[in-house]
């Protein structure tokens, strides 16, 4: 199988919003149906998260799901969507995890991917808020690629400024192009840029390894990725350092560059083509990082940082 695809699996949860939250159900049927005037497929009313579930010694562990929940309420309140409790959120993907356990990888090799999604499904042609919302939270099976170096990376302009700190789908329409022409000619991944400061990398954050500290870009336009994070503050011993700016001029002088997400994992950046001229970088150091990150003690350094639920 391949390291990151939909696969339908036995349960997922779902409930509808209409003035109030009703009753959720986990269910078998993976389909929805919502009218051809719903504001989610017209107007773009969702958001939407993700989730890790690990399996280590028969026993399911998720990441940060609390940071996950705080998150998908900022970005349903932005979208001027109903929230989901915070607590009820953490229990229901405690319970969608473990209804699904033998479809969660081991934790070597891979997680359980689950999906979290608000949309918009009442009829109207107008472009106003919906006045009735789907809530669902589906899973998939995720496995990590045994290759983590990109190859080589170009960069692309966004069309919409102060929005990919919220995760709402509208922010990925520009992937959907990216992904498409810059792999069709070549390269792995392309790289987001604003005035020539470095954003992300695709769908991933940014992280920079220079003179033995870590540095990651910060603004409205750069989603605030918990993986990120999680791996900053595993390594932190007053090193990291976030940085608004990170520029073109930085790229020669940094030792390593990787991308980071929930779907992507961890990935080191071989290479980047600036300016018809191709930068290479090392990876021996954060190459040790990784191979701690995905292998050595995963439920230990969570238990310690209080990130399991």
């Amino acid at each position: 199988m391949k390291n990151f695809e939909y696969k339908k699996i036995k349960f997922r949860y779902v409930k509808i919003w209409s003035n109030k939250w009703n009753i959720g159900f986990f269910i078998k049927k993976n389909k929805i149906l919502i009218n051809e005037g719903a504001t989610s497929i017209n107007y773009s009313q969702q958001c939407f998260e993700g989730i890790k579930s690990f399996n280590k010694n028969k026993k399911v562990f998720n990441l940060r799901t609390n940071l996950n929940s705080y998150r998908f309420q900022k970005s349903s309140r932005f979208l001027l969507m109903p929230i989901i409790n915070i607590y009820e959120f953490i229990i229901i993907i405690l319970i969608i995890s473990k209804l699904n356990k033998k479809y969660i990888p081991n934790y070597k090799i891979g997680f359980l991917y689950l999906r979290p999604l608000l949309i918009g499904i009442e009829k109207n042609i107008g472009v106003k808020t919906s006045k009735k919302f789907f809530f669902t939270i589906f899973c998939t099976p995720s496995f990590y690629k045994k290759e983590l170096i990109l190859l080589i990376s170009v960069f692309s302009e966004r069309t919409q400024k102060n929005m990919g700190n919220y995760k709402i789908g509208n922010n990925y329409v520009k992937n959907i192009i990216n992904n498409f022409y810059y792999k069709k000619n070549g390269f792995n991944d392309y790289v987001y840029i604003n005035k020539n400061i470095f954003e992300e990398i695709g769908t991933s954050n940014i992280i920079f390894y220079k003179k033995k500290n870590i540095f990651s870009p910060i603004n409205k336009n750069i989603l605030p990725g918990i993986n990120k994070f999680s791996f900053i503050s595993l390594f932190k011993m007053k090193k990291e350092i976030l940085k608004i700016k990170f520029s073109f001029k930085d790229i020669n002088n940094t030792k390593t560059i990787i991308s980071c997400g929930t779907a992507a994992s961890l990935k080191i950046i071989k290479s980047i083509l600036y300016k018809n001229k191709i930068v290479k970088y090392k990876n021996n150091y954060f190459q040790f990082l990784l191979n701690i990150f995905f292998e050595k003690n995963y439920k230990k350094i969570y238990n310690i940082n209080k990130w399991i639920f």
